[in-house]
């Protein structure tokens, strides 16, 4: 009956892609593809995408496996630039810089891949204190010059909880940027210079390959 609909045949790869990899490929539009928001770390975001291959393999993380470069401006006592951009974690961790004001961390998307941001989100580590408070989001072309797309300043958007999380939006931005960072500006909720994150993803409009 499903193979005799007219579309019984997308329902089916539908149902497989959902069960093995997780939501179908977003839109694609021209050479762009779409990749909307719906709620934080969903699998809508350009890490997640590339980190499953625009949908067509389980994730893996996109650093472990070359296909992004994060970064950290230093590593504290535990964690690791990986902790920044893995979509889930299988239980509370931690990943922080030194305390050190300006602290930053940062992800490449890598050569000939681009996006057009609109919106973003945040994951706080496992402590429940010391969550950002004072920050930006930047990108950047070459990693060298960068461009502030939001800046907040006492946002208590994150909570002080446990790997909690928080979105935003990222408004009027008509770049896009290859490179993209999270740059303290200030002290986190407990007045120390330590960021701390274990995940962002962002949302907008992507070119480039996928893998």
């Amino acid at each position: 009956m499903v193979t005799g609909h007219p579309g019984g045949a997308r329902i089916l790869l539908e149902s497989f892609q959902d069960s093995s990899f997780g939501a179908f490929p977003p839109r694609r539009i021209g050479a762009s593809v779409e990749l909307r928001f719906e709620s934080a770390f969903d699998t809508n975001g350009v890490l997640h995408h590339i980190g499953t291959a625009g949908g067509m393999e389980a994730y893996r993380n996109p650093h472990v496996v070359g296909r992004v470069v994060a970064a950290m401006s230093s590593v504290g006592h535990s964690g690791g630039p990986q902790r920044f951009v893995q979509h889930q974690h299988a239980g509370p961790v931690c990943n922080y810089t030194t305390n050190a004001p300006n602290s930053w961390m940062s992800v490449d998307l890598g050569e000939g891949r681009s996006l057009r941001p609109n919106h973003y989100c945040l994951r706080h580590d496992h402590r429940s204190t010391q969550a950002l408070r004072h920050w930006r989001l930047e990108g950047s072309h070459d990693g060298g010059t960068w461009v502030a797309l939001r800046t907040h300043t006492n946002d208590a958007s994150i909570a002080t909880a446990s790997m909690a999380t928080a979105a935003w939006p990222v408004e009027g931005t008509t770049e896009a940027f290859r490179h993209f960072r999270i740059l303290q500006t200030g002290t986190n909720s407990s007045g120390l210079n330590y960021l701390m994150c274990t995940g962002i993803e962002l949302y907008g409009t992507f070119r480039g390959p996928i893998a």
